[in-house]
């Protein structure tokens, strides 16, 4: 259910992951309705490290929240 203002979806484990999408059966994923401006944001944050980083397909990462 979209929520006032949050117009776009976000999920975590995150959708260009290897265990992102629908890789992983759906009590293990989760998503939520945020703003569109919010959740490009943080994508942009994800690609920018993974190109800083060298991260490659396959590499292991720990998400701390």
């Amino acid at each position: 259910m979209k929520r006032a203002g949050r117009t776009s979806c976000d999920e975590y484990r995150f959708a260009s992951s290897h265990e992102g999408d629908t890789h992983l059966p759906a009590k293990q994923r989760e998503i939520t309705w945020v703003d569109v401006s919010e959740n490009k944001s943080q994508g942009g944050r994800i690609t920018a490290w993974r190109g800083k980083t060298h991260f490659m397909a396959g590499d292991p990462f720990y998400v701390i929240a």
